[in-house]
């Protein structure tokens, strides 16, 4: 019983190492617990960081394809310019051919008007030179007229002077004869003065109208040239509009700029951010890989050691069995020796410590397996999350390096796209260019010609003023004709009156001198008449021809005032395509200025951005260069390591292999040393049984002996004799069941041993 008691006393002994030894498993559990704690929160902020990481790069994804749609929008506004510019060139080419064929046509005109001028400048000099002739004629009958004056005066004298009344009657009536002629004669100069007069009122009263038409025409062309004007003033309004719209989306596109520009600022720090990231890139994953490499070895170590924990369990539920057997013999055998050593008091007690100890040691055995159980399932569950982390984390590392190739490639193809804007800026430079010299030799064609026609306008206007003149100036001299012939007409009248007189008062004598003289007069005024006559017809031809010349000046003068007006609405529609013209340039050259401010932001952007991505380019070659230097540094370590591993889980195990075999052999030498300590008690108990059965013998012989005895002492008392056969009875009672008992002890001891079996 001892050695059982000592047997029990190891196996606590055992349980409170295995016990130790578990919770020391449980607080390395625990601190790995932590340390797995620790790198989940590591991850997390990690992830926490990648998620702001993404979160930003998407953010600025966004303002990228904002800056992209604004791209293309510039570039469609570009396209439209475009399109417009060439609609100008043509317009311009256009406007090119028409000023060409309007000069031609007013070089022609012009050559045309020359002559015709050339043509009235000689009829003028003509009509001069025949006005002179006139006035020399006019002149020499004044003399003549002076001498007749004369000549009159002294026939008056001599018809005073002479005294015969006869010739004087016969003069007189040949004078009134001659005077009736003559009266005649004015009488048809008067009609023919008066027809005259009647044309020439009938002439002003057309010069008046046709002066009226031309003020209309005037009025109506000043009516138009308002209501030019007011297009003009409103076309210039709308222009300026035009202006303060474009100054507007000037500065939309000086703010879209500068957002441009603060983005580009933006995007250059992120790529900084980025740069330091791809930095710091590399050793956030080479702590990474030193960590999932730890959690490897801490998962190797956990796999290990659980392992070895389950070889612990499966040695400890085989040792439990065992001893649930030995327990179960042990029962069986305290059971027995209850049986047998029912007089034994402290059997009883040690056999209640026995069994409680049992329960207890059962109770614990069962806590074990189940906390055994249960920390199992919590291991199992915390290595199936920290792979679902590791794999996560692995599958955002792979994610985060394809997101940051995508990036490489996008600022790629903005590379691309910015060379190729900065190509089609220089090519709309050089076309804004040639647009600019075109504009500019159009201007200054535009400008001569203004100068030539302005030059053609003055020299019709002052070949026109001349023209006026000459004819104000053959209006007055023919009035001035006319005035003279009518004072003539009146001065002959008044000397026929005179001449009438002085034949009244004159003498007989004087009549024939006087007949002479006025036969010669009447041949001077024969030939004055003439003159006269001739002078009227060529005052007609001069009228008629004048009449002609100012039908033909003013022909001349309403297509010089049409083509004026044609000439001052083509140099209003000139002048307006002109201000068009400026106003396009200006916008041309405000949009080259901003093409080239931002071509040469653009070049800049694009020198940094080439700086940039050729230093990220070996950064990035560096980075990858030292990164496949850490990897094959890391695989060779992670080959050393797991080599390492290897070799040390075989010296562990061969550690643990040779501990527990050392163990097995303690736990066999002590099961031995059991096993014959058993024996040597089961030999003792068979000996003590055999003793036993021997004393029963001897209990028996006594009992024969005291019953041969009891029989002859019959004479003791009642009380002894029953205290006698009470005792009798339980020695009676002994000796039945020790047999009983012998027979077990023998079945028992008949049974193999679990500690044989482990013996043998």
């Amino acid at each position: 019983m001892d050695k059982v008691y000592e047997e029990l006393d190891e196996a606590k002994t055992e349980i409170e190492k295995l016990k130790a030894e578990l919770r020391a498993k449980t607080d390395s559990l625990e601190n790995l617990k932590r340390s797995l704690n620790a790198q989940v929160n590591q991850t997390q902020e990690a992830k926490l960081k990648s998620e702001k990481l993404d979160q930003e790069l998407l953010q600025k994804a966004d303002e990228i394809d904002e800056a992209k749609t604004l791209y293309e929008d510039l570039k469609v506004k570009w396209k439209e310019r475009e399109s417009i510019i060439k609609r100008l060139s043509a317009a311009n080419d256009k406007l090119r051919v028409d000023c060409d064929g309007k000069i031609k046509r007013l070089g022609d005109e012009k050559r045309g008007l020359v002559l015709a001028l050339e043509e009235a400048n000689d009829k003028a000099e003509n009509q001069e030179q025949q006005i002179c002739q006139y006035r020399k004629e006019i002149e020499s009958l004044k003399s003549c007229l002076a001498v007749s004056k004369n000549k009159c005066l002294e026939t008056r004298k001599n018809l005073k002077s002479s005294k015969e009344p006869s010739e004087r009657d016969d003069m007189f009536q040949k004078l009134e004869e001659e005077k009736v002629k003559l009266e005649d004669q004015l009488k048809w100069k008067k009609e023919q003065f008066k027809h005259l007069e009647e044309a020439y009122e009938k002439l002003k009263g057309q010069f008046k109208s046709s002066k009226k038409e031309w003020e209309m025409e005037k009025s109506t062309l000043l009516d138009e040239m308002s209501s030019l004007q007011i297009k003009l003033d409103s076309q210039i309004r709308i222009s300026e509009d035009l202006q303060h719209q474009l100054q507007t989306c000037h500065q939309a596109l000086a703010h879209v700029e500068s957002q441009k520009k603060r983005l580009e600022v933006e995007v250059s720090d992120f790529r900084l951010q980025l740069e330091n990231a791809g930095c710091d890139y590399p050793d956030a994953r080479f702590q990474l890989d030193c960590l999932n490499s730890n959690r490897d070895k801490d998962v190797a170590d956990l796999r290990y050691s659980l392992k070895t924990k389950e070889a612990y369990i499966k040695e400890a539920k085989y040792i439990i069995e065992k001893l649930e057997q030995e327990n179960q013999e042990l029962r069986m055998s305290l059971k027995e020796l209850q049986e047998a050593q029912i007089q034994e008091a402290g059997a009883s007690y040690s056999q209640s410590k026995l069994r409680t100890k049992l329960r207890n040691l059962e109770r614990t055995h069962k806590e074990c397996a189940s906390t055994l159980t249960a920390r199992e399932i919590e291991w199992n569950s915390m290595i199936e999350q920290s792979t679902r982390d590791l794999n996560g984390c692995r599958s955002e590392l792979e994610a985060k390096i394809t997101a940051v190739e995508e990036l490489q490639m996008e600022l790629e193809k903005s590379h691309c796209q910015s060379i190729d804007m900065s190509l089609v800026n220089e090519e709309m430079s050089v076309m804004l260019l040639v647009l600019k010299e075109g504009i500019y030799e159009a201007q200054l064609k535009l400008a001569n010609e203004k100068n030539e026609v302005d030059l053609i306008n003055k020299e019709n206007e002052e070949k026109i003023f001349q023209l006026m003149k000459q004819l104000e100036m053959k209006d007055d001299a023919l009035i001035g004709v006319q005035k003279g012939f009518n004072e003539e007409h009146e001065k002959a009248t008044c000397l026929m009156r005179e001449v009438v007189e002085s034949y009244d008062g004159s003498n007989n004598e004087l009549q024939h001198s006087m007949q002479n003289e006025i036969y010669r007069y009447k041949k001077m005024l024969e030939e004055s008449t003439v003159r006269h006559r001739i002078l009227e017809e060529k005052m007609l031809q001069m009228e008629c021809d004048s009449k002609e010349h100012l039908i033909q000046t003013r022909e001349a003068l309403d297509i010089a005032i049409i083509e004026l007006d044609d000439i001052i609405c083509e140099r209003n529609e000139m002048e307006f395509e002109l201000q068009i013209w400026k106003s396009i340039a200006e916008r041309l050259n405000n949009d080259l200025e901003e093409s080239h401010l931002t071509r040469k932001e653009l070049e800049t952007s694009l020198l940094a951005q080439v700086v940039v991505s050729e230093s990220l380019k070996q950064e990035k070659n560096k980075v990858v260069e030292e990164l496949q230097k850490e990897v094959v540094l890391l695989e060779q370590e992670s080959f050393r390591r797991e080599f390492e591993s290897v070799v040390i889980a075989k010296g562990v195990m061969e550690t643990t292999y040779d501990a527990l075999l050392q163990k097995l052999k303690m736990e066999k030498r002590d099961l031995l040393e059991d096993a014959s300590k058993l024996s040597l008690e089961r030999e003792n108990m068979l000996a003590f049984v055999q003793g036993l059965g021997d004393r029963i013998y001897e209990f028996s012989n006594a009992d024969t002996q005291l019953r041969d005895m009891l029989r002859s002492m019959e004479q003791i008392d009642v009380m002894k004799l029953k205290r006698d056969d009470s005792f009798f009875v339980k020695e009676n009672m002994v000796v039945q069941v020790s047999p009983t008992s012998i027979k077990k002890v023998e079945a028992i001891s008949d049974v193999r041993s679990p500690f044989k079996e482990l013996n043998s």
